[in-house]
């Protein structure tokens, strides 16, 4: 690349930081990016057009557009093509210069099911692969988000955990009581920084070359634990940090939480993206019309659960818990109440095995 080249990339970085700054210690990606894309576009330009930045015109930028959307994807090109109008138009002051940027296209990727998102929590063995496994799945963390985190920015009285300094608005999740177990029970076994810096972050790698010190957010940690939790979990398909997150939020859509719960567990600025993981089939529809018409029945003509037999009484209860109507303790409870002489058999040391 030429000189002049070189030295505008320069000055454009210095832009950057400016106008986007770091978080922490991490360059953040948006600046990153820019200055990437921009580097590619001024190399395309001086190879093909053999022009410095000072002798663009409206037809080079028009030209360079037609090469990425022919040679890249559409969503790729949506951070390229806004890069490069982002140096020209706004860096440059150069308005005419600014070319159309395609709108995001979503892509469905596959997801994991209930049954795997369940087993890779249940994998999850030390206590910080269980703080990871639950970080992700009930508090939609990506994996910059665990660099961040510190110990302060837990306040377990008010269920909040913070995922900045800011400490305000969108910046925080709902500190679940998994989520609240998990922190509590790693703390006690949580490495001893070596570095007063690392004194309040969260995470400090417990082996290894970088032993005692808090992973860098260039790193691959939470990568590496996540991988490991789902090979041990014999997961098979590649299991992957941004992977957890949607899988999560379908998950959640599917056991029908409020659509509003989920966005602001997931800090989705505009309900649209979180609707886009909500995937409801025909079959979800007719479940849901025809478990809401037996209750309408049930109610209107209440059976006399004292002429029923114990075992139509414990089957009764059972579908409900099937169906999704009561959890697991409340069903337990309930056979209590239903089958009465259950309790004597119990303390005779005869259990009876419902599940």
């Amino acid at each position: 690349m030429n000189e002049m080249n070189e030295m505008i990339l320069e000055k454009y970085r210095k832009y950057l930081r400016r106008e986007y700054p770091r978080i922490g210690t991490k360059v953040g990606h948006t600046q990153k990016n820019y200055h990437r894309f921009t580097r590619y576009f001024l190399k395309w330009i001086e190879e093909n057009k053999d022009k410095a930045y000072t002798e663009l015109t409206p037809e080079n930028l028009q030209d360079y557009r037609l090469y990425c959307v022919e040679k890249y994807k559409q969503n790729g090109n949506v951070g390229r093509l806004s890069a490069v109008n982002n140096f020209t138009a706004k860096f440059l002051e150069r308005k005419e210069l600014r070319i159309p940027v395609p709108n995001s296209v979503f892509v469905n990727k596959p997801i994991l099911s209930k049954e795997e998102l369940k087993k890779y929590v249940e994998n999850a063995e030390t206590p910080l692969e269980k703080l990871i496994a639950i970080y992700q799945v009930d508090g939609h963390l990506r994996p910059e988000d665990f660099y961040r985190l510190k110990i302060s920015w837990h306040d377990c009285k008010n269920q909040y955990l913070y995922t900045n300094e800011a400490k305000s608005g969108d910046d925080k999740v709902i500190l679940t009581p998994h989520m609240e177990k998990a922190f509590k029970e790693y703390l006690p076994h949580r490495i001893k920084p070596k570095r007063k810096e690392d004194e309040d972050k969260l995470i400090i790698i417990p082996k290894g070359s970088h032993y005692g010190l808090a992973p860098s957010p260039d790193s691959d940690f939470i990568y590496r634990q996540t991988k490991k939790i789902a090979v041990r979990a014999e997961i098979e398909r590649s299991v992957f940090p941004y992977l957890i997150k949607p899988s999560a939020i379908t998950d959640k859509f599917n056991d029908g939480v409020p659509p509003k719960v989920i966005q602001r567990q997931s800090r989705h600025k505009r309900i649209e993206y979180t609707l886009r993981y909500d995937h409801t089939t025909d079959e979800l529809v007719k479940e849901y019309f025809n478990k809401k018409q037996r209750q309408n029945i049930e109610d209107m003509h209440p059976l006399d659960i004292s002429k029923m037999k114990p075992e139509d009484k414990a089957q009764m209860w059972l579908n409900k818990l099937i169906s999704n109507e009561i959890d697991l303790k409340t069903f337990k409870t309930g056979i209590d109440v239903l089958l009465p002489d259950r309790n004597k058999n119990k303390q005779r040391g005869d259990d009876i095995g419902y599940m």
